[in-house]
């Protein structure tokens, strides 16, 4: 038998060829790691202000308006950013949220073409950065027994010494940053703004009647927000004519605006003056007020106007909607009855007009007790409307609002009786197009028996009467007031003496872009309406509507007979103790009975309150295997199918 052997050099090659490996595999990290130097210098240098924002809600990317409003910026304007360090070593929240400040500046900056400069001071305690931070308005907060306080605001300066300030920034609203900072910027880069005349009957400007009295009175927060923006020049209910230097009308509640001020409006409007109107069938703000305080009348219409515009609002109706309505406490003092009340309405995406510029970043608006409004049969002008009803809607008579206890509504009462009529009910509304003159006779003459006002020195002459409107007109009709009261969209808070707003919805947002849509600008309409304090979960309202429509009528009936059978069992025993003498076995038996019943009937309601949970808290209990259970497990089985495989794999080259 022949032997043969295999030379050395090919006995060995394995050995070699492992170490070529070795060595290519070195040399092949040695590359990458060169590569990735390389390409991290090249994109330093070439792409320094690129962006790629890959956060949910975009954190990082700048809305269109802002970057229209930092393109616009002709002299510099620079912005101080006070961050305490140890505020953000003391507090990790205000850490995390001073660096989403930070970095927003310097989007701000980057995009501004030089024209905003940014300066960061870090104010230790006792030093002349201190000193400064606090000559700028910025709001100290003690962090210790030691006397020492930390700052987190901004103030900003233009060239011409005019100056806006933050004094702190607070975490709640974060979500409204962007528009924080970019209404800072225009006010400097813009320092003239547009002229507002405001004629309203609400206490918008606070409590007329306590500050005479030397007690404090507050204006209403959307007021604020409003002068921050704009100039609001306070006009009379007894004026015959707007100012020509208005650029909008607001009108709040005009309950007593007379026919010479109407005529005043109707002229303005005819000229090509814009103007937003607010109405309401039942003004809760008023309502709740003594008549001695000028209270007592609820309602404010303007029909003769509105007949010229093309437009009605139902008389005496408010817009009730089973689907947005909003959770109060339908019980008495000492009981909590949750439930959903019609009139009180919480507009969401779904309800707004997103075609419309000025309302498509509103997220929610919440309403209360809103009017009805309609286009009127063969009207010459467009009717858009701004928000809409759900299909499960129908109006709610103004008198149901106040048949309760002390002139409460009677919220479980108009529960029951509401009946859906299938349609959407329109709540605002823009009104545009070529119009006739409310008043085609010229202006009003004074009534039989009325006396003119005495004409004043400088008084001039009413401009010539216009019978047809020189322009489109451009007029926004919303049919509620009391949107614009802060309970119904803002918590306002003491915050060691300042006021602090923590918004739940975007009423003073969308008021802010119909007013700047009208006068002409809009650059932030495109950021007002990035977020909300308040997301509610669309599936849990749902189910408990569902729920409530189901169980709340028989929850009703059961909590009337439990009482019936209560006032009997005491009238029962009420009796023995009068005869002081014992019981028969009859007497017995009954109060025994409705003792029974009463038991049975707590028993009933029991099960109707828990029916009320029962969905949610199977939803809560899916949503909390499919986090904690769920997701393990499937990692879990894919671990177990992807080592398999490769058991498998292994099998496969043995045998081969």
């Amino acid at each position: 038998m022949a032997i043969t052997t295999l030379p050395a050099a090919t006995a060995a090659s394995p050995n070699r060829t492992a170490q070529t490996l070795r060595r290519n595999s070195l040399i092949a990290l040695g590359l990458a790691a060169i590569l990735f130097v390389a390409v991290n210098m090249l994109a330093q240098v070439l792409f320094t202000g690129a962006r790629l924002d890959l956060t949910k809600d975009k954190l990082f990317t700048l809305s269109p308006g802002t970057r229209a409003i930092l393109g616009r910026i002709d002299e510099p304007v620079t912005l101080r950013y006070f961050f305490s360090e140890r505020l953000g070593r003391e507090i990790p929240a205000y850490a995390a949220y001073g660096k989403r400040v930070d970095d927003m500046l310097s989007e701000f900056a980057a995009n501004a073409r030089g024209r905003l400069i940014v300066e960061r001071v870090d104010p230790q305690p006792f030093s002349d950065a201190e000193d400064r931070a606090v000559a700028l308005g910025m709001q100290g907060v003690p962090i210790d027994q030691g006397g020492e306080s930390v700052y987190f605001g901004l103030s900003g300066a233009n060239s011409t010494d005019d100056k806006e300030t933050i004094a702190f920034l607070q975490p709640e609203r974060e979500r409204f940053l962007e528009y924080d900072l970019a209404r800072m910027v225009q006010s400097l880069a813009n320092p003239k703004r547009k002229v507002i005349g405001l004629i309203s009957d609400l206490q918008i400007e606070g409590d007329m009647m306590a500050m005479m009295r030397g007690m404090p009175s507050q204006p209403w927060y959307i007021l604020e927000t409003l002068r921050s923006m704009f100039e609001i020049r306070t006009l009379g209910s007894d004026i015959d004519r707007v100012p020509e230097d208005i650029d909008v009308l607001m009108l709040a509640h005009p309950k007593s605006l007379q026919e010479k001020g109407q005529y005043a409006v109707d002229q303005f409007v005819l000229r090509g003056g814009r103007a937003i109107v607010f109405v309401d069938p039942y003004a809760e703000s008023e309502a709740g007020r003594p008549r001695q305080m000028g209270g007592g009348a609820s309602a404010s219409d303007l029909p003769r106007l509105f007949e010229a515009w093309g437009i009605d609002m139902l008389k005496d109706k408010v817009a009730g909607d089973r689907a947005n309505a909003r959770r109060v406490n339908a019980g008495v003092p000492g009981r909590v009855v949750p439930a959903e009340y019609p009139a009180w309405l919480l507009m969401r995406q779904g309800n707004i007009n997103r075609d419309d510029p000025l309302m498509s970043n509103i997220g929610q608006v919440n309403m209360a007790s809103a009017g009805i409004l309609k286009k009127r049969v063969g009207a010459p002008t467009t009717f858009e409307a701004l928000i809409t009803t759900s299909p499960q809607s129908a109006p709610i008579d103004v008198a149901q609002l106040s048949s309760g206890p002390n002139g409460q509504p009677d919220v479980l009462g108009i529960l029951r009786g509401f009946k859906p009529a299938m349609e959407g009910l329109v709540v605002a509304a823009r009104i545009s197009g070529d119009v006739s003159s409310a008043f085609p006779d010229g202006p009003p003459k004074p009534k039989e028996g009325e006396t003119p006002a005495p004409a004043k020195p400088d008084d001039k002459p009413l401009p010539a009467h216009l019978a047809k409107s020189q322009k489109p007109i451009n007029v926004i009709v919303v049919s509620d007031t009391d949107l614009l009261n802060d309970w119904a969209w803002v918590q306002v808070q003491e915050f060691f003496g300042q006021r602090l707003a923590v918004p739940s919805a975007n009423n003073a947002d969308m008021v802010a872009n119909a007013l700047d849509f009208l006068a002409g600008g809009g650059e932030l309409m495109g950021l007002r309406g990035r977020g909300t304090s308040a997301r509610p979960f669309e599936v849990v309202r749902n189910l408990e509507a569902n729920a409530e429509a189901q169980l709340r009528g028989t929850e009703r009936e059961l909590r009337d007979k439990l009482t019936e059978v209560q006032k009997n069992l005491r009238e029962a025993e009420a009796g023995d103790k009068a005869t002081q003498a014992s019981l028969s076995p009859q007497q017995a038996q009954t109060i025994e009975k409705f003792r029974a019943e009463m038991l049975d009937i707590r028993k009933q309601l029991r099960e109707v309150q828990l029916a009320l949970r029962r969905d949610i808290t199977r939803l809560e209990n899916t949503l909390r295997f499919v986090n904690i259970g769920l997701v393990p497990i499937v990692i879990a089985v894919i671990a177990l199918v992807v080592a398999g495989i490769r058991v498998a794999r292994r099998r496969r080259h043995a045998q081969a």
